[in-house]
């Protein structure tokens, strides 16, 4: 456990220095120093001193009742962070001499998945504090089950919060909401409801920028996500709602959380807030929050719920995405937050503005990890978008695509001849010169699914002959990451022809998979990925996954002599989860549900 601990270490604060009794904790010392830390004794951190940041680690598990915790605390008082190891010592008396001492919690100490483990009567066994900034108290400087709550609630939004989002923060504790929310998310920046800070205070140091709560100075269609926890209203809770659908972008996301309330400055139950945001919004997750145990000073739990199931609880909480459809004819106004114009020339591969003729649609409706959670909305968004796109647009290849995935998710094969016309048609249009890299994009990965829906249907024959229309589409075009599908596209026949007893174009198959994984290797990949301070951030990974690919039809030719003496073993060599990682993980948990459910 001690490996595991090092790392949850510097996975909240960063390589660092950090201060702690080496001869005591000599094993978590040396894991430490093994991840970049520069592990110093108590004593010598002050006299050695640090250019970067610096921690302290104390243990107080079994203290000597003779022993002061004050005293204790006493020598880490110039660092940045303090890691406590109490091991259930009582919360009141220890956080009391923390806070006097000038430490607040940290801001990332307690991501949602943590909040059981806090309890009004003891510390879990490890956590976090800084240095508070001075002005005035806050939640973080506050130990009790209430102040806990409140910090869930902003760890909660920050799970919602996407890379280089945009963030308005409204509601009481916004300050401390921002600061959470900067620590555990990929916010690029934020703009906080509220008075400006005084010299000192955490936000003259970050990213936050402040509005007063008119929201008259935040732009229209501006906001890539909306954390809004009992935000105290100009006028009453509806038209708040309205303000929020003004400056959200027609692809962003609403967190919004209030009390429930008889006034008109908050929903009074569930049902009416449900209606309130499902008009102006397309509501994902509901959440509730309550005590897990007997004991209200116990633990307690925030996780989401189906919409409609009965719950009684004090706060109402909505997860809500605008409509990426309002986005149609605003492309002009179109700048995805994490590939903005100020970046200048961008690849095509992430140039979503040009690609789209409603390129709000990429994140809501394409995105893996940003679209719309909720599969039956995602569905229907698919379907409007194939009902009003152009047949030759992006629009409509990424639309189909989505919705044949839900099919083959689903394993629905009755449902498949419904979608298969739709890509036919999608792909028997003309290629021209000025075809769209992004329709020749989708081309080749509906070729591969409708390989896929081929086999679902047990059409075996139609299946390879979508795989080799995919294997041999013109990737190179769009991006080399493209190869995915291609090399996927050739595994996948070969391992029909090995079925159907058809081993030498098995074998050619194979080796076309690793042709294309050495081609798309070659390419010149700095012309790709962006500018060189700021490169995409995925595509070293994706390069990675064409390469693993193409790995295993390497080793499928490797072994190949293996299928005559026994087609078992000539096939465990070969890692088939690499031909699709995301759906194998899909899958996996929605067997994992359905025991669950069982």
């Amino acid at each position: 456990m001690t490996i595991q601990f090092a790392q949850g270490i510097v996975q909240r604060l960063g390589p660092c220095q950090i201060a702690l009794d080496r001869q005591a904790h000599a094993e978590l010392a040396r894991e430490l120093a093994l991840i970049g830390c520069d592990v110093v004794d108590v004593p010598a951190a002050a006299a050695k001193g640090a250019n970067g940041p610096t921690a302290g680690f104390l243990l107080w598990a079994n203290p000597d009742p003779k022993a002061s915790f004050a005293d204790a605390i006493r020598p880490y008082r110039r660092m940045d962070s303090l890691i406590l190891q109490s091991g259930g010592q009582d919360r009141r008396s220890l956080e009391r001499h923390l806070f006097d001492a000038g430490w607040q919690r940290h801001p990332a100490g307690m991501s949602l998945g943590e909040y059981p483990a806090w309890s009004g009567k003891t510390l879990p066994p490890v956590t976090y504090y800084q240095r508070a900034p001075h002005g005035g108290a806050s939640e973080l400087q506050k130990g009790s089950i209430d102040a806990d709550a409140s910090i869930a609630r902003y760890a909660m939004a920050a799970n919602h919060i996407r890379p280089a989002d945009h963030v308005l923060v409204d509601g009481i504790g916004a300050a401390d909401g921002a600061a959470i929310i900067m620590a555990l998310s990929r916010a690029d920046s934020i703009i906080r409801v509220g008075p400006k800070p005084k010299p000192g205070q955490w936000a003259a140091r970050s990213a936050c920028q402040t509005t007063d709560a008119s929201l008259a100075g935040i732009a229209d269609n501006s906001i890539d996500m909306i954390v809004a926890l009992e935000p105290v209203v100009p006028d009453d809770w509806v038209a708040r709602l309205d303000d929020y659908a003004r400056i959200l972008k027609c692809d962003g996301r609403i967190v919004l959380g209030w009390r429930q309330g008889v006034e008109g400055s908050r929903p009074d139950d569930w049902a009416t807030m449900l209606e309130g945001v499902s008009d102006r919004f397309l509501p994902e997750t509901r959440y509730v929050q309550m005590a897990i145990s007997a004991d209200p000073t116990g633990p307690h739990a925030l996780f989401a719920v189906a919409m409609d199931q009965p719950v009684a609880a004090d706060w109402l909480f909505i997860v809500a995405a605008a409509n990426p459809l309002a986005g149609e004819g605003r492309g002009g106004e179109y700048d995805h937050p994490a590939y903005p114009t100020a970046m200048g020339d961008r690849p095509a591969l992430v140039d979503f503005g040009a690609a789209y003729d409603n390129p709000y649609l990429y994140r809501s409706m394409v995105q893996m990890g940003e679209r719309l959670t909720d599969e039956v909305k995602l569905a229907r968004l698919a379907e409007c978008v194939i009902e009003d796109s152009r047949e030759d647009s992006a629009d409509r290849g990424a639309a189909i695509a989505v919705l044949g995935y839900r099919l083959l998710e689903m394993r629905l094969p009755a449902m498949v001849p419904s979608v298969l016309p739709l890509i036919e048609a999608y792909i028997a249009l003309p290629l021209c010169d000025d075809t769209p890299v992004h329709v020749r994009r989708w081309r080749i990965s509906l070729a591969f699914l409708a390989g896929r829906l081929n086999e679902l249907t047990g059409d075996r024959d139609a299946a390879m002959h979508w795989y080799r229309e995919s294997a041999t589409g013109e990737w190179s075009a769009f991006s080399p990451l493209l190869a995915t599908k291609a090399i996927a596209a050739s595994f996948y026949e070969a391992r029909l022809c090995l079925a159907n007893g058809d081993v030498q174009t098995a074998r050619e198959c194979f080796t076309r998979g690793v042709d294309t994984a050495l081609e798309a290797a070659a390419f010149p990949h700095r012309e790709q990925m962006g500018p060189a301070e700021r490169p995409i951030s995925f595509y070293l990974t994706e390069l990675a996954e064409v390469i693993d690919m193409g790995s295993q039809c390497a080793n499928a030719l490797a072994n190949f002599h293996l299928w005559e003496r026994d087609p078992g073993l000539f096939w465990r060599q070969v890692d088939v989860r690499r031909f699709g990682m995301a759906s194998w993980a899909r899958d996996l948990e929605r067997e994992n549900a359905q025991l669950r459910a069982a």
